[in-house]
């Protein structure tokens, strides 16, 4: 063999060499890549990427936000008509770092002071949506809440016009904190997060860190899917110890808000569909949150972005109608007994308390910037609500009953014709 022969052999055999070695080493690549996938779990538990057997799950401040305003309601039922407000403006801004958690009475807990979780408050979320403009009280959530619990402590739980100020103060702080949070402001965060490095001395990525803050304002326990029997379960005994260390831990094994909300519309005999708004939304978390850690097409991790937040908003929806059905009949009992009440009567104790919760509830739809529902259809909704329990004049129930038909109609039938919902689960909500 000459010289030229043998050295183009030798070049020949080298790049079959480097090929092969080559070839070896993207094999090994996606071996890794392979190993490094992960399947969805039944509890929303995820390692991190980045740091060898720690949690890439945090969402501490979202707990204890929730947990405020789960207790607010409780503690204005104590301060009403109290002539001292200090308690409930110190718990929306959590500065008392020996406050006790109101949930916990009666259990034994990992927690118990609010910072014990986190320091975070409710005053600057509230501030976050200045800009949104509650219909016909024409004022933001934080001039229409600070305003009832003041006016609540000087007189008492229900005004002079018949609003329930505990009931429309915490289902609005549920719509314009929670649900904001979770859906306008963290989903909205997604398309452009990255995904690809930790937070600087963090366990998580933005895009991981900013998906687990919108489920931390969903209020489910980490096993919310595994630890209940059913959704009675979840809504009547909200908390599993599931660790077994004889402990409740607000941040992994209580549920609130509105994952007891959900569970709650999850729960009706006379509905002829099954919506399962818990499961849907929870495996939506879980899934979109296995996508995130194995790095997935973005459209594939929005996709479950869209179902939690369609699905919610279902649930704002639905308790929504759960509550236009009780005033409904509310009013219907008080014409039939042919009780003139004036607000504030006992006699109207019910119909006040729930005409609180369908307000506050549904001005909770105004805070997801892609909801489904159109504005001027929810306008609509809140326009005919109204501002106020309606009364009968001088024994006269004309007004009352117009109130009730424009409940029972037209406000029950935007809600159908938006979200679809069959006329069985609209009637038993």
């Amino acid at each position: 063999m000459n010289l030229k022969r043998k050295l183009l052999f030798l070049l020949s055999s080298s790049m079959l060499f480097l090929s092969s070695a080559c070839e070896d080493d993207d094999h090994d690549d996606h071996a890794h890549e392979e190993e490094v996938k992960i399947t969805t779990p039944t509890t929303y538990t995820f390692n991190s990427r980045f740091v060898e057997g720690e949690s890439s799950v945090s969402y501490s401040g979202q707990v204890v936000r929730n947990l405020l305003i789960n207790d607010i309601k409780t503690q204005m039922g104590t301060d009403a008509g109290s002539g001292n407000p200090a308690t409930l403006l110190s718990m929306m801004a959590n500065d008392n770092a020996d406050r006790s958690i109101l949930a916990g009475s009666g259990l034994t807990t990992v927690q118990t002071k609010y910072q014990d979780i986190s320091s975070s408050q409710l005053n600057d979320r509230l501030t976050a949506v200045d800009s949104y403009i509650i219909p016909g009280y024409d004022a933001n959530a934080t001039a229409l809440i600070n305003g009832w619990v003041n006016e609540l402590a000087q007189a008492g739980k229900t005004r002079a016009s018949g609003i329930r100020l505990d009931q429309i103060t915490q289902k609005t702080l549920w719509g314009a904190v929670s649900y904001w949070q979770a859906t306008s402001k963290y989903m909205s965060k997604i398309p452009t997060d990255d995904n690809t490095v930790a937070v600087d001395g963090k366990t998580y990525t933005s895009m991981e860190h900013h998906w687990d803050e919108s489920f931390g304002y969903f209020g489910a326990a980490l096993d919310y899917n595994t630890a209940y029997t059913d959704d009675s379960d979840r809504k009547s005994d909200p908390y599993f110890d599931s660790n077994n260390d004889g402990k409740i831990d607000f941040k992994s094994e209580f549920n609130v808000g509105w994952a007891i909300t959900a569970a709650k519309r999850d729960v009706c005999s006379g509905c002829d569909t099954n919506y399962d708004f818990t499961k849907t939304i929870f495996d939506a978390y879980l899934e979109g949150r296995t996508l995130i850690v194995n790095q997935a097409d973005l459209s594939e991790i929005l996709v479950q972005r869209d179902l939690i937040m369609n699905t919610w908003e279902k649930v704002v929806a639905a308790v929504s109608i759960h509550y236009v059905n009780d005033v409904a009949a509310d009013i219907e009992a008080l014409i039939a007994a042919g009780s003139a009440v004036s607000p504030t009567d006992a006699a109207a104790a019910d119909y006040e308390n729930h005409w609180g919760e369908m307000r506050g509830y549904a001005n909770g739809l105004l805070y997801n910037d892609f909801k489904v529902i159109e504005d001027a259809n929810l306008n609509r909704i809140l326009a005919v609500m109204g501002t106020a329990p309606v009364y009968a004049t001088d024994g006269d129930f004309t007004a009352m009953q117009a109130y009730h038909t424009a409940l029972t109609g037209e406000v029950r039938a935007i809600f159908k014709q938006t979200y679809g919902f069959s006329d069985g689960n609209m009637a038993n909500w």
